[in-house]
């Protein structure tokens, strides 16, 4: 805690890691205690341009901040340990991971620094908990992978909604048995680190699971990610009780579904035979005109079919990667994530827990960088004291949620809401209540 920078965001200079940095600067002013941000890069002057533009844009000056340009390349390990040294917290942004994110992991590790990212790259994640877990427990560091739209919503709307469905019910019948999502999108496009990671598993490119990789999650929780991600859930639309009409597949479910199984053990909601549904809604209101989301789902769903055979196809990727080196997208500040979440009671489903999450920007850049943020400003309270925390949060590999919802009552959703978020969580008497994590 007596490191000079409090959180470090690595990768400032990218999209979405200049997102992330615009977030940090935010959290950094909010504490009665200013916090000291570093922007990280292989520039030195790429960091100073994106630090004037976030103070520009924050109509702040540079005496108003407390910030350190850093010099880091990933093909440098003594410049990589020399920014975790001086770090509580260093947020990984250089993607994709697979190419770039091992070596802010092993500096975090070898240098004491806790470390949160942005990926959704399962099989990366697990060939680190592979060569870095045990090495991390020993030095007391922790590792909160998956802090960004993969997978802060979903993973928390799990805790939200079940907590509420548990907590509400008053005895010991109340055992969450499934839960329901479903994502509703306002603005955004691709950021190029994610079509880089989605070209990159077509061609082979990234990496895949080892002999001797661990699992991610239990093996005990393999039927629910089968029964999840069934080829049915991708081909077909599904009525949403939590969103009231039909809804598409979402594609991110093939990340989020693995996080879901590893988070709810460890979160206490023990449950192997736990169903889970992950959707996205792609109709704007309801309507008998529409089919309530009816036709609108089906030409997204044909959309998605057109758009994974083409990728199937060498031209069109030689396409699509001449077209990345010059892409750029920095956002959408005026866009929207909203996520619906039911827990239902396994012996009466008649029991119901609903959570709502709403995050201003849209999910690729914008809201990333402030789940991220978040995540980073939270932990970096957990390991200093500044939230008055309960306990420390457990070292090594952990999914974000589940690392954090025993260290202080509130202390994600606090962080998270302090950025522009706002939760709602009804119990199962449709009352709301205030659930915290």
């Amino acid at each position: 805690t007596d490191r000079p920078i409090d959180i470090c965001v690595f990768g400032c200079t990218g999209n979405a890691g200049r997102a992330v940095a615009f977030h940090a600067v935010r959290c950094g002013q909010q504490n009665n205690k200013k916090l000291t941000i570093g922007l990280a890069g292989r520039s030195r002057a790429k960091v100073q341009t994106v630090l004037e533009g976030i103070l520009a844009e924050l109509s702040l000056q540079p005496e108003d901040v407390s910030y350190e340009i850093v010099v880091a390349d990933v093909t440098d390990d003594a410049s990589m340990l020399a920014m975790a040294e001086t770090s509580c917290v260093v947020i990984g942004c250089a993607g994709p991971y697979g190419r770039y994110g091992e070596a802010t992991v092993k500096a975090c590790v070898e240098g004491g620094a806790h470390y949160v990212d942005i990926t959704g790259e399962v099989p990366w994640v697990e060939r680190m908990i592979t060569d870095y877990d045990e090495k991390a427990k020993a030095n007391g560091v922790t590792l909160l992978p998956f802090a960004g739209y993969d997978c802060i919503p979903s993973e928390l709307s799990l805790y939200l909604a079940g907590t509420a469905l548990e907590s509400s019910g008053k005895d010991e019948d109340a055992v969450l048995g499934q839960i329901n999502l479903a994502f509703q999108n306002k603005g955004g496009g691709f950021p190029r680190g994610t079509l880089n990671t989605i070209l990159d598993s077509f061609e082979g490119k990234a990496p895949s699971r080892r002999p001797q990789d661990k699992h991610f999650y239990s093996g005990d929780y393999r039927p629910t990610a089968k029964a999840a991600l069934a080829p049915s859930t991708f081909l077909f639309p599904q009525w949403s009780t939590a969103a009231g009409q039909y809804t598409g597949p979402n594609f991110m479910a093939a990340i989020n579904v693995p996080i879901l199984c590893r988070a709810a053990p460890e979160m206490g909601f023990a449950n192997s035979n736990l169903v889970i549904t992950d959707r996205s809604v792609v109709s704007g209101r309801p309507s008998f005109f529409n089919g309530y989301g009816l036709v609108p789902t089906q030409l997204y769903i044909s959309a998605l079919l057109v758009s994974g055979i083409a990728l199937v196809l060498p031209p069109v990727r030689w396409w699509l990667r001449r077209k990345l080196q010059s892409y750029s997208y920095g956002g959408d500040p005026s866009g929207q994530v909203m996520v619906h979440a039911e827990a239902i009671c396994a012996k009466n489903s008649d029991r119901i827990a609903t959570a709502k999450l709403t995050v201003p920007g849209e999910a690729g850049i914008y809201a990333t960088g402030l789940f991220a943020a978040a995540t980073a400003n939270a932990l970096h309270q957990a390991v200093s004291g500044g939230g008055t925390s309960v306990s420390l949060p457990p070292a090594g590999f952990h999914t974000p949620v589940a690392a954090l919802h025993n260290v202080r009552p509130g202390l994600l959703v606090d962080s998270l809401t302090s950025l522009g978020a706002t939760v709602l969580v009804k119990g199962i008497d449709d009352q709301p209540i205030r659930s915290k994590l």
